[in-house]
């Protein structure tokens, strides 16, 4: 992964221990063949299985990743046992603590995409991005940033009426073609704390209809204070490529990475770089990349 997304969890896994070691969803072993409550997930195409400690949990942590669930009879080969270092298990919180299961689903929301990206590395091009696809044509939009600078919220505010990719990763395989990540949205709270897990169908949501394919690469800028219209440019390919890498995951691992990368900004004619001060600003973009046709 890249030092940004090492950064994060290593801060945010830091924050949880000194408030409650007990919040931590933790890697499993060898319990879960036998675990009573598990919920299957399939992170970017690679199935993951979450061990809960009660039926309570099981079903708030099936109704958050309700568009990602999977077969658990089809883990490893269909004999329902799942890779050990594909496992995560979420420990049991007081009950006295109110944050604490809004912190172990943020932490487990994590854990569960740090599995999906070691298992894609080297197999795609991982851009730390929200998208969202045409549900007719399969053509999609990444939109790269840091966290913190308005991915999810874009993706809220433009997302009913297209298809959900991930507010997240966004996984670019072999002929464009992208590999869904439908997680919960991590929404930040205006006072702080833990972000809140939340249900894609909840905020109006739906799953990619036709197979996803990357139409356009932008990459974001939030300036609250920012007057007037968004500022849209086009830095060339090599630009490009030194303001996407550090947004993206395990690129060493790409056979000729910067080649390949390069080659994919020119398939999707180019970036758009913007800055923006509110997601209804990024509308008139996104409906243009989602118009594209292969």
């Amino acid at each position: 992964m890249t030092d940004h997304t090492n950064r994060s969890a290593t801060r945010d896994r830091a924050a949880a221990a000194a408030h409650q070691p007990g919040t931590l969803p933790v890697r499993a072993e060898n319990s879960a063949a036998t675990a009573e409550y598990v919920v299957d997930v399939l992170a970017m195409g690679t199935q993951v299985r979450i061990v809960v400690p009660d039926e309570a949990t099981q079903r708030v942590v099936r109704e958050l990743w309700h568009l990602c669930l999977a077969d658990p009879a089809s883990a490893e080969g269909g004999d329902g046992r799942p890779d050990p270092g594909r496992v995560v298990t979420l420990i049991p919180v007081p009950a006295d603590d109110p944050d604490g299961l809004p912190r172990a689903l943020q932490i487990l929301t994590q854990e569960v995409t740090r599995v999906g990206i070691e298992a894609r590395a080297g197999k795609c091009l991982m851009f730390h991005a929200g998208g969202l696809s045409d549900l007719h044509t399969g053509a999609s939009i990444a939109y790269v940033a840091p966290g913190g600078t308005g991915k999810t919220t874009a993706t809220r505010v433009l997302g009913p009426g297209r298809g959900y990719l991930s507010d997240e990763t966004i996984a670019v395989a072999a002929d464009d073609l992208i590999v869904p990540y439908p997680k919960p949205l991590s929404i930040r709270r205006a006072e702080g704390g833990p972000k809140d897990e939340t249900a894609p169908g909840g905020v109006g949501l739906h799953p990619s209809g036709a197979q996803p394919w990357l139409a356009g690469l932008v990459l974001l800028s939030r300036d609250p204070q920012l007057a007037g219209g968004p500022v849209i440019t086009r830095p060339g390919v090599l630009d490009s490529i030194a303001l996407l890498s550090p947004e993206m995951s395990s690129l060493a691992w790409i056979p000729d990475p910067l080649r390949t990368l390069a080659d994919l900004i020119d398939r999707v004619d180019g970036v758009h770089a913007v800055t923006y001060r509110d997601a209804d600003q990024l509308r008139p973009l996104v409906t243009e990349v989602l118009g594209r046709v292969r």
